[in-house]
């Protein structure tokens, strides 16, 4: 378990920092509004920067729709489950006071959106580990 604490950051610090990394291009209207598209992209752009999607993503999804009867059927499910998944994981790691739940993809609402990112933001600014990949990162730049 991580023992990691952080303070809350400011939505404008949140499209700031998102913005300069070149993880995404936000803009507030994306916070105050957000939606199941931009999250899913953004929590997964979070994700790669992180280097916690080291496998290819839709590698994993088509081998797990290989075993459904009606793959097709279930393709935005699996992608869907996968991303919620490691996100879920990534959130209980860094000891967020709040539970990502499934919700929080397919309807996100805009104060809890903002808590997970400022979460996971404020791990990559503040941890050793993720300022020692990001200067990596940055170097290959």
């Amino acid at each position: 378990m991580s023992k990691f604490e952080y303070p809350m950051l400011p939505r404008s610090d949140i499209i700031a920092i998102l913005n300069e990394s070149k993880i995404a291009t936000v803009y507030e209207d994306n916070l105050i509004n957000p939606n199941p598209d931009f999250v899913s992209d953004l929590y997964t752009r979070l994700l790669i920067h992180l280097d916690s999607l080291q496998e290819d993503p839709g590698q994993i999804e088509f081998a797990a729709l290989e075993q459904l009867e009606n793959p097709d059927w279930h393709r935005d499910s699996v992608r869907v489950m996968n991303l919620y998944s490691k996100i879920k994981e990534l959130v209980a790691s860094l000891e967020c006071p709040k539970k990502f739940t499934l919700k929080d993809l397919i309807r996100p609402d805009r104060d809890r959106t903002e808590r997970f990112l400022g979460t996971i933001l404020n791990f990559f600014l503040h941890n050793p580990w993720a300022i020692n990949n990001r200067a990596a990162l940055h170097n290959l730049s």
